[in-house]
């Protein structure tokens, strides 16, 4: 008897593997539960559940003799589509907490940059500095180990046009801003990149169900259900209002 819907061995496969734990991980969510927010934890688990009990309802229906092939097929079909909508809900779970916490965590590390509106002399006096050396081979090198070593430095060289530091080039004068950051606010960086990655993980579940859907049944098959279907319990057909008279 054979184990799915469709008997096709790549499909096999892959059913075979997406209702593990290993597989879940690998196709649909691989991180760890314990390892995000709660919230985020939480959506990845009903979303495997459902996944797994999905598969094996496919699975049963591959042997359920009350039914013909095409109708198994449609079965197939009918959880798949109840699956995705159930799935879809988590996913956006996931999604809409990433990014909110990116957004929040991305403001928090660019705040680092804000500068202190009692040290504009100061700002204006290392920017001229800095341009008095624009010529020096060596500067480059001293002035991004300033930017990452020193707030007001980093703050001067951030808040203003790069040429005013003598950095004409805008992506130096980005990098060097970018990380200042980095050194600055490591934590929310680093909050803001595991925001980011949850939300791709969010991706890495809807391309799981897209490969589901098409390893679970055969579209061509069940189609034939709906192409023959002949409604039982539809009303009788009467005649029309004039002929009725």
């Amino acid at each position: 008897m054979a184990r799915y819907l469709t008997e096709h061995p790549t499909h096999v496969r892959f059913l075979d593997f997406a209702r593990t734990n290993v597989g879940f991980e690998v196709e649909f969510f691989t991180m760890k539960p314990d390892a995000v927010d709660p919230a985020v934890g939480s959506a990845a688990m009903k979303a495997k559940f459902a996944i797994h009990d999905a598969i094996g309802r496919v699975s049963r229906l591959a042997g359920d003799e009350s039914k013909t092939l095409a109708m198994r097929h449609e079965g197939g079909r009918i959880v798949m589509d109840n699956l995705s909508k159930e799935v879809s809900k988590h996913v956006q779970t996931i999604r809409d907490w990433s990014e909110r916490e990116a957004e929040a965590a991305g403001a928090r590390a660019l705040a680092v940059m804000n500068p202190d509106p009692t040290k504009a002399q100061v700002y204006s006096e290392i920017r001229a500095y800095c341009a008095s050396r624009r010529t020096d081979p060596e500067f480059p090198a001293e002035l991004a180990e300033l930017c990452r070593t020193d707030l007001d430095t980093a703050r001067a060289v951030a808040n203003a046009p790069g040429y005013l530091s003598g950095v004409n080039s805008t992506e130096r004068h980005m990098r060097l801003k970018d990380e200042a950051i980095a050194a600055f606010a490591p934590e929310d960086v680093a909050a803001l990149r595991h925001a980011v990655a949850v939300g791709k993980e969010a991706d890495r579940m809807q391309e799981g169900m897209k490969k589901l859907h098409a390893t679970a049944y055969t579209k061509a098959v069940a189609d034939r259900i709906r192409s023959t279907h002949v409604d039982t319990a539809a009303p009788f057909a009467e005649p029309p209002a004039a002929a009725a008279e």
